[in-house]
């Protein structure tokens, strides 16, 4: 082979290399765990600390997610969130979120929000997905709401997968809508910090709902973050909701409430580009 041909060979063989290791890297990213913390503003006397968990979507980070444990434990939280789709509709063995359930119960108290893929999941077999949970040791939220004390503050915390305020989105149904208001109602009667775990930010972070309805602290999941983070143009799709989505992660505030949307940790059908899975840690520190 002449010189010259080893030359351009050489220069073509770097312009592929060029063009193929960022993509490689970005792609990469999928399984690169990284942890996000952001400080929230609202009605507490004493700091709580919160991991949210979100859309793992069945994935697996080391054996047994144990290098998820591993992050969560670093972080010492006083309580752990799971806000949903933390398994897929057609899962067969539950046994791997079994495993982080009680894993994770072992590090501080686990409430778990349903996603539209355990709500499927829950209509579609005949096992009880919620007690299947809670014998792992978590409390499973779901149209539920639960009272408690920590770091000496009076705490509400709720569960609702659909869309909060417009439950006939999901169905027409009169009876599953009357169950939403009255837990709606309910929930939000109280001089309590209420934390909600929503699956579906929508509501929050699109329709401005942090202004109309009294929660305070919302934690929401599903987008994603876009799914495929086109450098320079954001995410590019989210589920429900469609392409170059608006809103696909951050702290969103209103008047009433403020909204924690995570990107989460997996994703069903879009593969993640460029977006790696996150774990988010929730400073809860007072608003004076």
């Amino acid at each position: 082979m002449s010189k010259k041909k080893k030359i351009v060979l050489l220069i073509l063989s770097a312009v592929i290399l060029a063009i193929l290791c960022p993509f490689s890297y970005m792609f990469g990213l999928a399984k690169k765990l990284t942890t996000v913390e952001y400080t929230v503003k609202t009605k507490v006397n004493q700091e709580i600390h919160i991991v949210q968990l979100s859309d793992l979507h069945n994935l697996q980070f080391g054996e047994n997610n144990s290098e998820l444990i591993d992050e969560v434990k670093k972080h010492h939280p006083d309580l752990i969130f799971m806000t949903g789709d933390m398994i897929n509709k057609d899962t067969q063995d539950l046994n791997q979120l079994k495993n982080l359930v009680i894993e994770s119960c072992r590090i501080a108290p686990v409430y778990f929000g349903f996603g539209n893929h355990e709500r499927v999941w829950q209509n579609s077999y005949s096992s009880d997905l919620s007690q299947i949970i809670e014998e792992c040791g978590a409390t499973v939220l779901e149209n539920d709401y639960v009272d408690l004390e920590i770091n000496g503050n009076s705490v509400r915390i709720g569960g609702y997968s659909g869309y909060y305020g417009t439950p006939h989105m999901l169905s027409d149904d009169a009876d599953y809508q009357e169950k939403f208001w009255q837990f709606q109602r309910s929930f939000e009667d109280t001089d309590r910090l209420k934390l909600l775990l929503a699956h579906i930010p929508t509501p929050w972070v699109d329709w401005d709902y942090t202004n109309k309805y009294d929660v305070d602290v919302i934690f929401s999941g599903h987008y994603h973050g876009g799914g495929i983070n086109v450098p320079f143009a954001g995410g590019l799709y989210a589920p429900y909701v469609g392409y170059w989505p608006e809103n696909i992660e951050g702290v969103f505030y209103g008047s009433k409430g403020v909204c924690v949307l995570s990107t989460g940790l997996g994703s069903e059908h879009v593969p993640r580009f460029n977006n790696p899975p996150q774990i988010v840690v929730a400073r809860l520190v007072s608003d004076e």
